[in-house]
């Protein structure tokens, strides 16, 4: 769910310019999973939970990223507009009327955040745990991450605070952290890549997600999906740790350099830096890891609970796996914002 979500920004706050895409998205920085209950709770809930809605926005803009959320997807225009569709039970999907363009967005569980183009942070959705409640004091942050329950922030000065509640309450942040280029949350762990590139985990760490390999070195990227975490180092390569039931952090020995990461709840999907390809490995329940053979060049991607999107070279943005709530229907933001693709 990147911090991971996906960005637009201008080169100010030192980021690429507008109309680029910083990176991909996660399940843990855009999206945080279940907390106990487990997958086959939730699917047995899913009747009941899928209020599938379609907001009628009067953009006329191209669509510019994704950011998958467990059972919700949200997209952006290229001028910053934001439009969500999926599993809106806890209001995820409605966005403000009046929350104007947005730099970054990030999509969790049950809620969502985005950082509007002034700096501030708006969060909407599911609000049991205080994950909406942005400090009043927060000021302008550069970039954000949702997680199952709490959000993390990075202000304009490189420091984090998160809200909401973590494993056992509050979430407390290591205290000698400093300052942070990135911040990735999963279900009840957080992981960030320092200003000068180490890789900090912290949080629930019951299957080793926060035991960062002593070897790992410098870091580029993170994303963290329900109970495993993933950073690609300075050159290149991919590595992953922590829950590996269904295989989500087995890397694919023949992967080499990757670009970007997304870990989703209980899979992965990297885009190559040679070949711009896509690749995604660990659970397929819902078909989340077939990724599609005329996909074509990746520049991003963003992988959720059963489903994962992705952002082509073209432009265009193609989601597969689940969709039972309706998260994989690009179409209904592609209709109601202007490009012109029919249902």
């Amino acid at each position: 769910m990147t911090g991971h979500g996906w960005s637009m920004a201008a080169g100010s706050l030192g980021r690429p310019a507008p109309g680029r895409l910083l990176r991909g998205g996660s399940f843990g920085a855009g999206a945080g999973l279940w907390r106990r209950q487990g997958l086959s709770w939730w699917l047995k809930k899913r009747s009941v939970e899928c209020l599938v809605i379609v907001m009628q926005a009067a953009f006329s803009d191209s669509l510019a990223g994704a950011e998958a959320g467990e059972r919700h997807t949200c997209v952006m225009s290229a001028q910053g507009q934001l439009f969500c569709f999926g599993n809106n039970r806890h209001g995820q999907c409605s966005v403000p009327a009046d929350l104007g363009p947005v730099l970054s967005v990030s999509t969790g569980k049950s809620h969502t955040c985005a950082v509007q183009v002034s700096g501030q942070l708006i969060c909407f959705g599911e609000n049991e745990y205080g994950q909406c409640d942005v400090p009043e004091d927060l000021g302008a942050v550069l970039d954000v991450a949702v997680g199952n329950y709490h959000t993390c922030a990075i202000q304009t000065d490189g420091q984090m605070t998160c809200f909401g509640s973590g494993d056992d309450g509050p979430v407390l942040l290591p205290s000698d952290l400093g300052a942070v280029a990135m911040v990735s949350a999963g279900t009840a762990h957080t992981c960030t890549v320092t200003a000068d590139g180490g890789l900090v985990c912290f949080g629930d760490n019951r299957y080793g997600q926060c035991n960062v390999p002593e070897t790992l070195g410098l870091v580029v990227e993170t994303s963290v999906g329900s109970a495993h975490s993933c950073a690609v180092k300075a050159n290149g390569q991919l590595v992953c740790f922590g829950d590996n039931t269904h295989g989500q952090c087995d890397v694919p020995e023949d992967m080499g350099p990757v670009k970007v990461v997304s870990a989703g709840a209980a899979h992965t999907c990297a885009v190559s830096a040679r070949t711009g390809q896509l690749e995604c490995f660990g659970d397929n329940k819902e078909g989340q890891c077939n990724v599609p053979r005329d996909l074509g060049t990746v520049v991003a991607v963003s992988a959720g609970a059963g489903h994962t999107c992705a952002v082509c070279a073209s432009g265009e943005v193609i989601c597969f796996g689940s969709n039972d709530c309706g998260q994989r229907d690009v179409w209904r933001a592609e209709v109601f914002l202007g490009t012109g693709r029919p249902a």
